[in-house]
């Protein structure tokens, strides 16, 4: 299997950072296969396409510093390649790119610099959750606006920094250990995906890189933002009926060879729509409550029936209206459910039935009254 040497000198460490900038950063594959691991996650889904399923973790309080590690650690041992616009449509989501950029091919997901730098951030709370993401340098303006960082590099135990150059490429130190797709000394994943870069960062010491540093009181914070994470569905979760953005879901996943995680069980609680079956009746009305709520029938069977009216509906409107009064003939739609009664805290079996009119279609108004008269001679 052909690996890829990346040489230790300046002139391709600077073509390294021009080919991120550019989108042609390499897609090949690392030599070795991943040893499959499994596991069980739990969180709410933000995106269901193209065979993939998107889920951000609930978080809990931990630090800011700690957070931006564990991702980029995490992120790096899923294997993602390099893939020009990766990452943009939702901060910290693999996304399949650019079409005809370097590393698309419709299928595979990854990640682009700026969406590899966003996608740690995002995990740290200092990315906006579901929001796109732009380029390396609107990233900086967006920090900069917020009052997240500020320009020069970090100092201390506690920091980190942006390194960027703007249009071109960035990557960041996260307290002392440099991440992103490329530094400009050829270190990082053999795909070209984002990783641990310990080579030594040559880039760093480059004039057209600006460093940004983020504020102290911003990396000594809490955040419980969670992370995103991304699952290729498989043969037995290929269809998830009732399945939408915002329901909490349980995946249980394996890890294939290539990096990539698989949802082999996806256990979640679909929103269950029932229907109340309608019946219907005709007859004549006999009586009307006194307050409009209900009115009484007496069917072409001779059944006397009385029916419950939701306040504000179009029967109580009809009602107020005069439409439905007694000898009226009327055909009521209806719903049926037992009645039931209740003694203190205990509720007793039900007694009978209420009857709640849904609609009411008036066949034939009342009669006109007869008056009496006499015959004048």
């Amino acid at each position: 299997m052909l690996r890829v040497i990346f040489h230790r000198s300046r002139a391709l460490g600077a073509l390294a950072a021009a080919l991120c900038a550019a989108g042609a950063a390499s897609a090949l594959f690392a030599a070795g296969a991943q040893a499959a691991q499994s596991g069980r996650v739990s969180g709410s889904v933000t995106a269901i396409d193209r065979g993939q399923l998107t889920i951000q973790t609930p978080g809990r309080a931990v630090g800011v510093l700690n957070a931006l590690t564990a991702a980029a650690s995490r992120i790096e041992a899923q294997n993602f390649p390099y893939v020009w616009g990766g990452g943009h449509g939702e901060a910290g989501v693999a996304s399949t790119g650019t079409k005809g950029g370097p590393g698309f091919n419709g299928r595979r997901i990854g990640y682009d610099c700026s969406g590899a730098v966003a996608a740690v951030l995002v995990a740290g709370g200092l990315w906006p959750q579901g929001q796109s993401v732009p380029n390396d340098a609107g990233i900086i303006r967006d920090l900069l606006r917020r009052g997240l960082i500020a320009p020069g590099a970090g100092t201390g135990p506690t920091e980190v920094t942006l390194y960027d150059d703007p249009g071109v490429h960035i990557f960041m130190n996260i307290d002392g250990r440099f991440w992103g797709t490329s530094d400009g000394g050829g270190g990082g994943d053999a795909k070209g995906g984002p990783g641990w870069l310990d080579d030594g960062a040559w880039d760093v010491t480059n004039n057209r890189f600006r460093r940004y540093h983020f504020v102290t009181s911003v990396l000594k914070a809490k955040t419980t933002a969670g992370y995103s994470l991304t699952f290729n569905l498989g043969p037995q979760t290929e269809s998830l009926p009732g399945l939408a953005s915002g329901m909490k879901v349980a995946i249980s996943y394996s890890t294939s060879k290539y990096g990539t995680m698989v949802a082999n069980a996806v256990s979640y609680k679909a929103p269950v729509t029932t229907t109340t079956p309608v019946s219907t009746v005709a007859g004549a009305v006999t009586a009307i409550g006194a307050d409009d709520s209900s009115f009484t029938i007496e069917s072409a069977a001779g059944a006397s029936m009385t029916f419950d009216v939701t306040a504000g509906s179009t029967v109580a409107q009809q009602l107020a209206a005069g439409q439905i009064a007694v000898n009226a003939v009327v055909a009521v739609s209806y719903t049926s459910a037992p009645t039931s009664t209740t003694a203190g805290s205990t509720t007793v079996a039900p007694t009978g039935t209420t009857l709640t009119a849904v609609s009411v279609t008036v066949n034939a108004p009342p009669p006109p009254p007869t008056t009496g008269g006499s015959n004048i001679g």
